[in-house]
């Protein structure tokens, strides 16, 4: 039979069945409910709530940095050879990159106007030194010479002289000497050329030490200084580096740049390398120690950076300075003693103040840089 809502007939007293078994189902159900609420708000009452944490102790260390810059090398002593008066090319005397010793006559010029201005004036003193040998011999018999004249006569020997020893310069100066010992470099001149003193002769390089000048960031005032070592290697030429030092630093920063200019040298005397390389400069220099904590226990607020450290079992925040952020690692700065356990692991789920259980990974067979999921509750904790 149905109904008139197209409903299949059941008779009354399935019905009032039916209906007696849902409420008391209700029943029972909002019964559970609560007695459920009431053992968790006892169990809440009864044991404190902490928070399952991982810490690693603050710990120092030195800060090292390196500076990278290129430079260019140059001999510690160079020079470009000109000639001090003009003249025929009489004689070459070296061959390029030939090593020379200081002294050694690298190139004559025609000199025979200054032999014979040389022979003249050492004639001419040797006169004048006569003329007073004979006034002064005079005098010694008979007082018949003036010492006036014998006066004007001592004055032409050292008029003399002066004349001798500019006859003697002239001719020193036909010749061009080697200042110190080095290697010199290519001429393009020709015995039997006319040059005069703006005529290049050729360059003389003692690059047994090569000097290499490179730009150092103003930061490392005060670190880079003369006596630092340094590690210089050819520019892309996959060679070995080697050890330099520096040798001196400019007194000035440079306003363009915000850098300073270091000079380093570098022993050469296997005479491996040439003036006028570049160089690849790397210092490492020491900025002090520094506490260093895990990256990932450094978190930022709207005051800045801070991390959570563990204070009598309680979590307290400390604010810090970062430093520098190393592999795995910050360098920071902050109010807080050597060897403080820092959270790392569950700072998600800390509060200040709040109880904080810190767990050794390594006793959980977890590696340092495994999270917890969730906190957990102290009781929970031990019943693992």
């Amino acid at each position: 039979m149905k109904t008139d809502y197209g409903l299949p007939w059941i008779p009354a007293s399935y019905r009032r069945a039916a209906c007696v078994g849902l409420a008391s189902t209700c029943l029972l159900l909002s019964q559970g409910c609560s007695e459920d609420n009431g053992s968790s708000a006892q169990e809440g009452r009864g044991f404190a709530r902490s928070v399952r944490v991982v810490t690693a102790p603050v710990q120092r260390e030195q800060l090292k940095e390196s500076v990278t810059a290129v430079g260019t090398a140059r001999a510690q002593k160079s020079v470009t050879l000109y000639a001090e008066s003009a003249g025929i090319v009489t004689a070459i005397s070296f061959e390029p990159d030939a090593l020379v010793q200081a002294g050694d006559v690298l190139l004559q010029l025609d000199n025979r106007d200054e032999q014979l201005a040389l022979r003249l004036a050492r004639v001419q003193l040797a006169d004048a030194e006569r003329l007073v040998t004979r006034y002064t011999s005079v005098n010694r018999d008979s007082a018949n010479i003036a010492q006036s004249q014998i006066d004007s006569a001592i004055a032409a020997v050292d008029a003399a002289r002066i004349a001798l020893e500019q006859a003697q310069l002239d001719l020193d100066r036909r010749q061009i000497v080697a200042p110190f010992t080095g290697r010199v470099g290519i001429t393009d001149i020709d015995v039997g050329d006319r040059i005069d003193t703006n005529t290049l002769i050729t360059t003389l390089d003692d690059r047994a030490t090569l000097l290499v000048d490179f730009a150092v960031p103003e930061l490392f005032v005060g670190q880079v200084k003369p006596g630092v070592a340094v590690d210089a290697e050819l520019w892309n030429s996959g060679r070995d580096a080697f050890t330099g030092q520096v040798v001196a630093v400019d007194s000035r920063i440079n306003e363009s740049s915000r850098a300073f200019t270091a000079r380093a040298a570098i022993d050469n005397n296997q005479d491996h390398f040439r003036p006028g390389m570049a160089f690849e400069m790397v210092i490492n220099v020491a900025r002090g120690e520094f506490l260093t904590v895990p990256d990932v226990a450094v978190q930022w607020g709207a005051d800045g950076p801070y991390v959570w450290i563990e204070d009598n079992g309680t979590a307290a925040k400390r604010e810090v300075e970062l430093v520098k952020r190393l592999p795995n690692r910050l360098l920071i700065e902050g109010d807080i003693p050597l060897g403080t356990p820092v959270i790392t692991e569950g700072v998600q789920a800390v509060r200040a103040g709040v109880t904080i259980d810190s767990i050794d990974p390594a006793k959980i067979g977890l590696p340092s840089s495994a999270r917890p999921d969730t906190p957990m509750n102290s009781n929970e904790a031990s019943r693992d």
